[in-house]
């Protein structure tokens, strides 16, 4: 149970960075394989598309706070993101 915060943090740690890493997807995947910050990068860069690269992200960063809030909730540390203990 002491362990259970860090264990929380560490993966959170990974997994936000990890989700929107496109520099070593592009560098050493393939060409048919996407994720998406190659996709938000792409629309940024080499599109020019401005408005929905912007909405990508936001999507991109709002699905992250759910998934964190989600997992920490299930997790049981709702202290890492404010909640009161009842």
């Amino acid at each position: 149970p002491l362990a259970l915060p860090g264990v929380v943090a560490g993966s959170l740690l990974v997994f936000i960075p990890a989700v929107g890493d496109f520099v070593n997807a592009e560098l050493l995947g393939n060409p048919q394989s996407q994720m998406i910050g190659n996709v938000i990068q792409a629309r940024f860069l080499k599109v020019a598309d401005y408005p929905m690269g912007s909405a990508l992200s936001f999507i991109l960063m709002f699905a992250i706070l759910i998934a964190v809030l989600v997992y920490a909730r299930a997790a049981g540390t709702e202290e890492l993101y404010g909640a009161k203990a009842a």
